[in-house]
């Protein structure tokens, strides 16, 4: 619809077009009529303070603004040098579990060179095939845990020492599995009851293989011992409950669920990160919700480029996120070319992303 619109800049509608100039009060050409007044627009004309009359063209709904190619991914990606020094590390440090000295020198030098790469990142978003370091789980999920646990410290606003302090916390938060028989670890199937209640001590072990490590805080040892704690109390060894957890160990815990949920073992298949979304938020009660929608910001379920099968039978492909809700990013369908943002539009909020197509 189109319409005669009498106010300041601020209050046009996102993505409406301009039917005539805008002029400033002087008679200075402020912006050419068939201008879509999208985000960018809005803000580079928000200096100018006066009143404008200009008439306009929009939808019921603003129009999204226009995209061509979907926005770079941008997420956290280590080179593989690092990668390189990552496994050769956590190699040595996996064989050297009772040699307190090899195993905290080691940790902290990779915590170090893990919070300067999440430190010098332009975007702290995490699409997890752009951290894989090895196709050994122990190192695969230490790295993804002590990174993604340093990115979540750091998007809630932790100082920059706690988020160094976390990311060894992260990298080493299963080393106590190294004292638990190798067929209950790797058993392909499910296990018993008595097998669970051994798995269950890992963090208890964990935390004594670092008592009386100078490199390593209590803050850290409880981030290890705790981060199978759940705010609600049903978590393990100790059953705490919320604050009594520790900060460190509620940021493990949400990042060690969602790597343990996308990653195959030989006892169940990998989720897709959607799939691993969803399943969390039906856990969500064992959560801290605050750092648990923090950590929603930073996941790119559906990295931007990404093909997608939707619920309508329509394939579409990612052009951007949308912080917070990483199920619903913004698409452009492959054969209408149609923009839908699916976190906003009315139309399609019934549509869901089944998967990448």
């Amino acid at each position: 619809m189109t319409k005669e619109f009498e106010g300041y800049i601020s209050e046009l509608p996102k993505g409406c077009i301009t039917e005539t100039d805008i002029y400033t009060d002087k008679g200075v050409l402020l912006c050419p009529k068939m201008t879509v007044m999208d985000e960018n627009t809005l803000e580079k004309l928000s200096n100018y303070k006066g009143p404008v009359q200009v008439v306009i063209s929009y939808t019921e709904e603003p129009v999204e603004e226009v995209i061509i190619q979907p926005d770079k991914d941008e997420s956290i990606e280590f080179d593989n040098s690092f990668k390189e020094y990552a496994v050769e590390t956590l190699s040595n440090l996996y064989a050297n579990v009772d040699d307190v000295d090899t195993l905290t020198i080691g940790a902290t030098e990779m915590g170090e060179e893990v919070y300067s790469i999440v430190k010098s990142a332009t975007s702290l978003c995490i699409n997890l095939e752009k951290l894989k370091v090895s196709d050994v789980y122990t190192y695969k999920h230490a790295v993804d845990v002590g990174t993604m646990a340093a990115v979540l410290a750091k998007v809630i606003g932790e100082s920059d020492s706690f988020v160094r302090e976390v990311t060894v916390s992260g990298l080493l938060h299963d080393i106590g599995k190294e004292k638990i028989p190798a067929e209950i670890i790797n058993k392909p199937a499910k296990l018993t009851k008595e097998e669970f209640e051994i798995i269950k001590t890992h963090p208890i072990h964990g935390y004594k293989l670092l008592l009386g490590a100078a490199l390593i805080s209590e803050e850290v040892r409880q981030g290890i011992l705790n981060h199978h704690e759940n705010v609600d109390g049903t978590g393990y060894p100790r059953g705490l409950v919320d604050d009594r957890i520790g900060k460190m160990a509620q940021i493990i815990s949400i990042v060690d669920v969602y790597d343990a949920l996308v990653t195959e073992r030989a006892y169940k298949s990998a989720m897709s990160p959607s799939q691993a979304i969803e399943i969390m938020f039906t856990m969500s009660n064992k959560f801290n919700m605050d750092y648990f929608r923090a950590f929603l910001s930073i996941i790119n379920a559906f990295p931007n480029g990404t093909e997608v099968l939707l619920s309508t039978g329509e394939i579409a492909i990612v052009m951007r996120q949308n912080k917070s809700y990483p199920l619903r990013p913004v698409i452009k369908l492959r054969d209408s070319e149609k923009i839908i943002n699916l976190a906003r539009d009315t139309s399609y909020l019934s549509t869901v992303i089944l998967r990448a197509a």
